[in-house]
């Protein structure tokens, strides 16, 4: 979920012991999985986010172009944009998945970009929301003028040729403005994936993940030790401040234990705990296949029972416990945060390529609104644009109007809505037609980017321009398909209405006592268009 202006009074009561917030509603609730390239089924490194929240916040997509030799410029820093970062003379070009600007006026916020990827092929997604203990707090309190997630992806992205110099940059702005949140970033780039954990106003651990790993979870922290990594940055009172203050706490190997100084089973909950539990099941079944346990420790980092693809991923980001007694779908419970939730402003996954050229290396597959019953698109960090119905962005005045014709993200909210009112009639036959059609785009993907590649040599305009014509032309046609799933989902709506939900007899009208089964709607679209190349 994006920081908010009132996320520094949340989270001191939170700590506080108010846990029972979490119950009340999804305003904390993205979810993240990490696929080192040695597990992936294709070589690439694999990063997705959910960026949750309650209500309709549209987000959309967008390039930032680059600019040289323009000093003096500045980005903000906190929400209310009273504190402003210089930026360099040079930026670079990054590719965005911000609010619109009418969510921007109701969130009294920045237009946290959630998702970045630039033409030197740095990525940042930030943030997860997590949760500190009131100790931590109390010894370092959050800053409510800090940085924010909503601010946060703009600044390393803009000024950052490495995800080294990307975790610098973070770590800069946290150690100058202090922090707003206790959050969750991830930075990567062909070489190399950093992730790191934001405890307090100014503590920090950032850590190299392994390449051979994976990793799945909701808003809560799970790191431990250092030790357990390669390579790490801190704060200069990550160890210290703890110790001074009385709430360090150490393993049986003498070692500082992250997750039990600065967080702890006291800020555990299953509306967090349950998605990590279900990310660790889903890719190592063999390991944490068994039942939920609220107190069990799913750690950070795993192995997957096999090499994970890019659509397993997406299965996983649509994941509402589907088979087991926790599938809201299935049981009709009402107390189930899945990570599938149709509460999401958007979900996107950054896929690097290692051995591209770094302006080519990354894809992100953005899905606007919520993905259970909405389709992945590329952007290739190489894109000059993106297409209207992705890019357009709705303004202030036009706040409250739901505007699925011009708008992708509205279409794809309401298509989601519906498609849970009754998963087997109204979402099985969407999810269906969309998996279809992010086959033809996942297979086409990596040959559009080698053809890129080779007309790179000869023309980089051109190589520029044949990937934004394919990213654009899929988004152009995947929104033109979903208004046409959206009507046919509101003409069986209403042709199926009834309150009488017993069958009768047409020529006694008498009842029969069986409930009226209706059957899957019909998509009437071939996804075969997206599985055609382009020229």
């Amino acid at each position: 979920m994006s920081g908010k202006s009132f996320l520094y009074t949340i989270m001191i009561s939170l700590a506080a012991g108010t846990a029972a917030f979490l119950a009340a509603g999804p305003v904390f609730a993205c979810t993240e999985v990490y696929i080192g390239p040695e597990v992936s089924a294709d070589g690439t490194m694999i990063i997705a986010r959910s960026n949750d929240i309650q209500g309709v916040m549209p987000a959309r997509m967008t390039v930032t172009e680059r600019v040289e030799n323009e000093p003096g410029r500045t980005m903000p820093v906190n929400d209310a944009g009273t504190i402003q970062e210089e930026i360099p003379a040079l930026t670079y070009k990054y590719t965005t998945t911000p609010w619109m600007q009418n969510a921007m006026d109701q969130l009294h916020a920045q237009k946290d970009a959630a998702a970045c990827s630039n033409e030197c092929g740095v990525t940042i997604t930030m943030s997860v929301t997590a949760f500190s203990n009131e100790r931590a707090l109390d010894a370092d309190p959050l800053i409510e003028d800090g940085l924010t997630e909503d601010t946060a992806d703009d600044l390393v992205a803009c000024q950052s040729a490495t995800a080294r110099e990307g975790v610098e940059t973070l770590l800069r702005l946290i150690d100058q403005y202090g922090s707003n949140g206790v959050n969750i970033a991830t930075v990567a780039d062909q070489k190399e994936a950093w992730y790191i954990e934001i405890y307090t106003g100014h503590q920090y651990a950032a850590v190299k993940l392994p390449a051979d790993k994976a990793a799945a979870f909701g808003n809560e922290f799970t790191m431990e030790y250092l030790s357990d990594f390669s390579e790490c940055i801190t704060s200069e009172e990550l160890f210290t401040l703890p110790e001074e203050k009385g709430f360090a706490e150490y393993g049986e190997n003498g070692e500082l234990n992250l997750y039990r100084t600065y967080s702890g089973d006291l800020m555990r909950s299953s509306y967090c705990h349950m998605r990590t539990w279900s990310g660790h099941r889903l890719l190592a079944p063999s390991v944490y296949g068994r039942d939920y346990d609220e107190e069990e420790f799913y750690p950070l980092l795993f192995e997957p029972d096999e090499k994970v693809s890019l659509a397993d991923v997406l299965s996983v980001m649509r994941d509402r416990y589907e088979g087991t007694p926790y599938s809201p779908d299935e049981t009709g419970r009402i107390d189930m945060r899945v990570i599938g939730t149709d509460t999401a402003s958007s979900v996107h996954v950054l896929q690097i390529y290692p051995e591209l050229p770094p302006r080519l290396s990354v894809v992100t597959w953005e899905s606007l609104a919520p993905d259970v019953c909405g389709v992945f698109v590329p952007l290739s960090n190489f894109c000059t644009s993106v297409s209207d119905a992705y890019g357009a962005d709705q303004p202030v005045e036009e706040a409250g109007v739901f505007d699925s014709e011009h708008y992708a993200w509205y279409a794809f909210k309401e298509i989601t809505t519906l498609g849970l009112l009754d998963p087997e009639v109204y979402g099985a036959p969407v999810k269906e037609f969309w998996k279809e059609a992010e086959q033809g785009m996942q297979e086409n993907m990596p040959r559009v980017l080698e053809q890129a590649d080779r007309l790179l040599a000869d023309d980089p305009d051109e190589a520029a321009a044949y990937v934004t014509a394919y990213c654009n032309s899929l988004q152009t046609q995947v929104f033109e398909d979903a208004k046409e799933i959206l009507n046919t989902q509101i003409w069986y709506l209403n042709k199926n209405a009834n309150t009488l939900k017993i069958a009768h007899n047409p020529e006694t009208g008498a009842m029969t006592g069986e409930k009226i089964v209706y059957d899957p709607i019909p998509i009437d679209l071939s996804a075969e268009v997206y599985r055609a190349m382009p020229e």
